[in-house]
């Protein structure tokens, strides 16, 4: 063994390498981690944007107003609003990756503008799992706002669209308290396998709504609140006529839209009634349509597990009940909320007015027979009609 030169004296020590010996093993472990790059060079992140979530974010709330609301249908300020309200309530907390407001923002653009998790990776520049997991989060939070504000009416008050028709909704229907109504939500099933005042969401869509309103009393957490005796629901004709549930007359024309194509009036004191009915009723269908318009998600089947597909439509309809008390001027309603004008004509893919097939029911759907109330409810039914038609000039209508 060589063991001459100057910088590795011969001696009975350990060996020292000179400093070319150096070199070369620098050499020698440059050229494996070069090799060891080419074999597995390193990867690209995904999320490269110098545009972060929080810059997208404040352009946002500080920009033009009408780009906001393009993307969560709803302003900057009732934004702020709803996102100061989860953090005062301790719903919502912001984390090492995310404030209140992104993780709000994120969870307003999927369910309003209906985007994949890649889509809002690349927007919002945050990972796949990371989005899923504040979506989740969002989601509970405004879950367990729903009885602040998915609320029973008023029962002591006469309704506001009452009061303002005057003289021709009042006397007849001063005990309405408001409109009820199903529709169906596209969902997927697991495997083994389906302004709102009330919500009940989980039926499957071939459930009947009169089978649907009678779980409603199965438990607590679903219960309906019943109105005082003499106050009533509008119902169409797939509910029966019963209780606090005041439904049309069968047989007859009724929806708004049947009455434009035959361009004519009402030829009987039933037809009358039926066409004042679906005038008032036709609230719960307009608020479907914006309801669904406003977000898109509801309209799409999605994967999401089946307990976060359930709670998708009521917390939706929490933030549409929001926007609606903090938003008074909101274009989004004024644009579909228009009186008289049918639902197929503000949503046309909405085709949930003639689920029940008002006029061949099936009957054997109407839950239990209650001979004592659908008589009460039926002379009360009779008694609007007559005194309706005789107010609006009876045989002058022939």
């Amino acid at each position: 063994m060589w063991s001459g030169g100057p910088s590795n004296p011969n001696n009975n020590g350990p060996p020292k390498y000179d400093s070319d010996d150096d070199y070369i093993l620098g050499v020698a472990d440059a050229a494996v981690f070069y090799t060891a790059y080419l074999e597995h060079p390193l990867s690209t992140p995904r999320n490269n944007s110098h545009y972060t979530c929080t810059q997208r974010l404040s352009d946002l709330l500080n920009g033009h107003e009408m780009v906001i609301y393009n993307k969560i249908r709803m302003g900057s300020d009732c934004f702020r609003k709803l996102s100061w309200l989860l953090e005062q309530k301790n719903l919502l907390r912001s984390t090492r990756n995310m404030s209140v407001d992104e993780q709000l923002i994120i969870f307003l653009t999927i369910v309003c503008q209906n985007e994949s998790n890649r889509e809002t990776q690349h927007q919002w520049q945050h990972l796949g799992a990371t989005i899923s997991k504040y979506f989740m989060v969002v989601l509970n939070a405004i879950y367990r706002l729903r009885h602040d504000f998915i609320k029973p009416p008023d029962f002591n008050r006469i309704d506001p669209l009452i009061e303002a028709s005057r003289s021709k909704y009042r006397h007849w229907f001063d005990n309405y308290v408001g409109a009820l109504d199903g529709t169906h939500v596209p969902c997927v099933p697991p495997p083994e396998n389906a302004e709102f005042t009330y919500m009940l969401a989980g039926r499957e869509g071939s459930a009947h709504d009169a089978r649907v309103l009678e779980s409603t009393n199965e438990t607590p957490e679903k219960k309906f609140h019943v109105p005082p005796t003499g106050k009533f629901y509008l119902v169409d004709s797939g509910y029966a006529n019963t209780g606090c549930f005041l439904a049309p007359y069968r047989g007859c024309t009724y929806h708004l839209q049947e009455y434009r194509a035959r361009r004519g009036r009402p030829r009987s004191e039933r037809e009358l009634f039926n066409y004042t009915h679906s005038s008032i009723r036709n609230c719960i269908e307009q608020a479907f349509g914006v309801w669904k318009a406003r977000f898109c998600i509801l309209k799409i089947i999605n994967n999401y597990a089946m307990q976060k597909q359930t709670r998708i439509p009521i917390a939706c309809a929490v933030i549409h009940d929001f926007i609606r008390m903090y938003q008074h001027d909101d274009s989004f309603i004024n644009q579909y909320l228009q009186d008289g004008v049918p639902v197929s004509e503000i949503d046309p893919l909405n085709t949930d007015e003639d689920v029940n097939q008002n006029h061949n029911p099936n009957r054997s759907m109407e839950g239990p027979r209650n001979t004592a109330s659908r008589r009460e409810m039926g002379l009360m039914r009779d008694k609007i009609a007559r005194t309706t038609w005789q107010a609006h000039g009876g045989n002058n209508n022939r």
